[in-house]
């Protein structure tokens, strides 16, 4: 999650029309010269025509505007803060999701890194009754920067469905994300998830993506193609992500 942020957009506002102008415009002004290398710092400025979060879609097929920022210290430990607008189920209206998260970071040798993060994930202005703010402990394993598996734990999540609310019950997930380097600047992108929301709703479901990104100075411009399967759309219904295409565009210094 390093380096990803949010800003909530106002009511109906989709920036999916701004993507293409907006990506043309950074990449025309852009300095050639990149950030310095030894800043601790580092933040983003995101624009996707969909949200979409383990196989569900968090603003009903709309555009989401999301910044952060993020500081990494040399002795391995970071925090940050991550937000976005969002309009989850069951479509009550908007709000804005925060997240808040630090941990640790340590390489295992030459080729491998291990990393342990807690994050708050909070929902400001949620028009639903019910508060469905949650934390997550996630332990992940890296190989260089291509593949990465990680292991989260929730203790407290909240969550309306097709079968009814549950609240402040335990899931977890194991996820797969991986980025092969292709010709010039392209990269295939992809990943892979098992949710198990078993304490929830008594039910699990497998979501995944594939990707192609094309990345400029610090622009990254990537077209997603995800899928979920069929538990995803008979829990919450056509928030389900399968078959849906994104295209992002991203700003990082």
């Amino acid at each position: 999650m390093d380096g990803q942020f949010v800003m909530r957009c106002k009511s109906g506002y989709k920036p999916r029309a701004l993507l293409l102008p907006l990506a043309l415009l950074l990449l025309s002004g852009l300095p050639a010269h990149p950030c310095r290398a030894d800043s601790p710092w580092s933040a983003s400025i995101d624009a996707t025509t969909d949200y979409i979060f383990r196989g569900v879609s968090q603003t009903y097929d709309s555009g989401a505007l999301q910044l952060g920022a993020n500081y990494q210290s040399s002795l391995g430990w970071f925090a940050g803060v991550w937000a976005s607008n969002v309009n989850p189920y069951p479509h009550a209206g908007s709000s804005t999701e925060l997240d808040l998260y630090a941990g640790f970071a340590q390489p295992l040798g030459a080729d491998f890194s291990t990393r342990v993060a807690y994050t708050h994930y909070a929902y400001l202005d949620d028009p639903r009754p019910a508060r469905y703010d949650y934390d997550e402990v996630a332990l992940s394993v890296a190989y260089l920067d291509r593949l990465a598996a990680t292991l989260s734990y929730e203790p407290d999540s909240s969550a309306y469905s097709t079968l009814g609310f549950a609240q402040r019950r335990p899931t977890g997930a194991l996820e797969l994300t991986g980025r092969w380097p292709l010709c010039a600047d392209f990269a295939l992108t992809g990943g892979a998830g098992y949710y198990n929301l078993q304490r929830l709703f008594g039910t699990s479901y497998w979501a995944a993506d594939v990707g192609l990104a094309y990345v400029y100075r610090r622009v990254t411009i990537e077209v997603s193609r995800f899928f979920a399967e069929s538990t995803v759309e008979r829990l919450f219904e056509d928030q389900s992500a399968n078959g849906t295409w994104t295209v992002s565009a991203s700003l990082r210094f």
